[in-house]
């Protein structure tokens, strides 16, 4: 597969995505997997219209990507994935996504949520998606934006 990066972010598309990682990867597109997305015609028209750096970008429900990854859709070209929460991930992988080394970008303050990182909040659903993830043998790298120093999470979350 020809994925130039999958990242866990949970504002899915905005400047940090299209201005830092879009200039630093030169992706052909960006593949955005959420379910809620796909299914409300305004979010779907919001991020397809955004500035993603003249870079096309496709939405799509977690079972539609399968689907089409499952047609070998992916495999040419230079994409950039993205999926709001680790369960979006981990839903991927079980359906056949490989994904050797994920970058865990955004994961924002919310009720509930203990800090990791000043960018990486996670909760006890988030821990145990990342870990199991981890346990399928997915390298997940903690880094807001590419110059950022990386943090394995792993560590991150034996330490906490």
């Amino acid at each position: 597969m020809a994925f130039v990066l999958i990242r866990i972010d949970d504002r899915l598309i905005h400047g940090q995505v299209t201005v830092a990682w879009g200039s630093w990867l030169n992706p052909d597109r960006i593949v955005l997997v959420n379910d809620e997305v796909a299914a409300c015609d305004w979010r779907c028209d919001l991020y397809s219209d955004s500035d993603a750096m003249g870079v096309d970008v496709v939405i799509q429900s977690v079972d539609d990507f399968l689907a089409s990854l499952e047609k070998g859709e992916y495999r040419d070209g230079r994409d950039f994935l993205i999926v709001e929460s680790p369960a979006d991930l981990l839903r991927l992988l079980k359906g056949g996504l490989d994904a050797p080394l994920v970058n865990v970008g955004g994961m924002h303050h919310a009720d509930g949520k203990r800090q990791l990182l000043d960018y990486l909040f996670v909760d006890d659903e988030d821990t145990a998606a990342l870990l199991k993830i981890a346990e399928l043998g997915t390298k997940l790298e903690a880094r807001d934006v590419p110059q950022g120093e990386p943090y394995y999470v792993e560590e991150l979350l034996d330490a906490a």
